[in-house]
């Protein structure tokens, strides 16, 4: 490189007050950026992995029209792909308490069906000792949220209207009592939940169509359904969860698309302001850039040594603020606990408890983004130094 530039660019950037506030500016934008991204982004995928988990499964298998029962689904052969493969009856109810009422989808499922994986997903309270044998009236398990709703606890009694799932049924209620409450920090999901025995279940919803087999598939394969659905055998209705979900599943897809944009939108105006950084620059060096013009520098020397200062600073800046967005966006957990906490009602709507994940993709697109439009800014903001010739020392004396 040429000396000049070299010695000039360093000058430049030494110099206190000048590029310190762009640098710091960069910095200050880019690191809410990263960390509004790893927020956004982690809990997209907890909310996923909930739906996921406690409703739906990735897969769902059902009995088709002239196709094969259930009973006879046979995934021995594909322990590689297949986690776990649960029978499950469902059907929707209204919940009846002295006080208030209730809608929620009742979930009939084994003593098994709480697996590992999905207990990381959820919460379980103590369960009430009345057991079976000293009650005529089932036992139910109910989300935290359902249970302040309706004001009831362990050992309560709710009523509960079944919607039937065969249209020559008409609604029936029927008494239950509450054994255990769980909660899985996504109320918006809790609410709707409510979980009973699988065999009880089919007593309440009768119809084939209200079963079905909930598939969880190994880590390896949850990007690759589609290999797994190849796989299975023929004469089953085979749907995957975004299926059973689809204004939530839109609704995430939506929401990341449009938070990308505004973050872009965002890093665009700051990479615009370090082409004003870049003219003010040249304003308070015209006399300098005039005397070099007069010893020989080129303008594109000049415009080389002033890009660099400027674009530095900018480089310098975005990495500090990705590095200090990581290490905030990297700890969120004891902030979003404490928040938790506070039981805010607006905050019912969030997720707050998740693992945390780095978006690296969208990281690199705000990055890429930041450089190639400070790249572009600078470069042009740059061109008014062709103006500046040895004539302006005598015109600023």
């Amino acid at each position: 490189m040429n000396p000049f530039v070299t010695l000039w660019s360093r000058k430049r950037v030494l110099k206190r007050g000048r590029l310190t506030s762009c640098m710091i500016l960069i910095a200050l934008v880019m690191a809410p950026l990263v960390c509004a991204l790893i927020f956004s982004d982690s809990m997209m995928e907890g909310i996923t992995s909930k739906y996921i988990y406690l409703s739906d499964g990735h897969l769902q298998v059902s009995w088709e029209e002239g196709g094969k029962e259930l009973s006879r689904f046979d995934s021995s052969g594909l322990k590689d792909m297949i986690y776990s493969v649960d029978e499950v009856t469902s059907g929707y109810a209204l919940m009846y308490s002295s006080t208030a009422t209730a809608s929620i989808m009742v979930k009939g499922v084994a003593d098994d069906y709480f697996n590992e994986r999905r207990m990381e997903q959820i919460t379980i309270g103590i369960p009430s000792q009345t057991t079976a044998s000293s009650s005529a009236v089932h036992g139910i398990g109910v989300s935290r949220t359902t249970a302040e709703e309706l004001q009831v606890g362990i050992g309560d009694r709710v009523a509960l209207m079944i919607v039937p799932d065969d249209p020559d049924k008409v609604l029936r209620p029927v008494l239950c009592r509450i054994d255990w409450i769980f909660y899985s920090g996504y109320d918006q999901l809790d609410g709707l939940l409510c979980f009973t025995d699988v065999e009880y279940a089919k007593t309440l919803y009768g119809a084939e169509s209200s079963t079905c087999l909930e598939v969880l598939v190994t880590p390896e394969y949850m990007e690759k359904l589609d290999d797994v659905i190849a796989a299975m055998e023929d004469g089953y209705d085979i749907s995957k969860w975004n299926e059973h979900n689809i204004s939530v599943y839109e609704n995430f897809i939506t929401s990341r698309q449009m938070i990308l944009i505004i973050l872009l939108l965002v890093v665009a105006v700051a990479a615009f302001y370090t082409a004003s950084v870049a003219q003010q620059m040249v304003q308070d060096d015209i006399q300098d850039i005039a005397i070099s013009k007069l010893i020989g520098a080129s303008d594109s020397l000049v415009r080389k040594s002033a890009f660099l200062s400027v674009y530095a600073v900018t480089v310098a800046g975005m990495l500090l603020g990705i590095i200090l967005g990581l290490l905030i966006g990297c700890n969120l957990g004891p902030i979003l606990t404490w928040l938790s906490s506070l039981g805010i009602k607006s905050l019912s709507f969030y997720l707050l408890d998740f693992d945390i994940t780095v978006p690296w993709l969208q990281v690199l697109l705000i990055s890429a983004c930041l450089l190639v439009i400070s790249f572009l800014a600078i470069n042009i903001s740059l061109r008014r130094t062709r103006r500046i010739t040895p004539m302006r020392l005598f015109t600023s004396l």
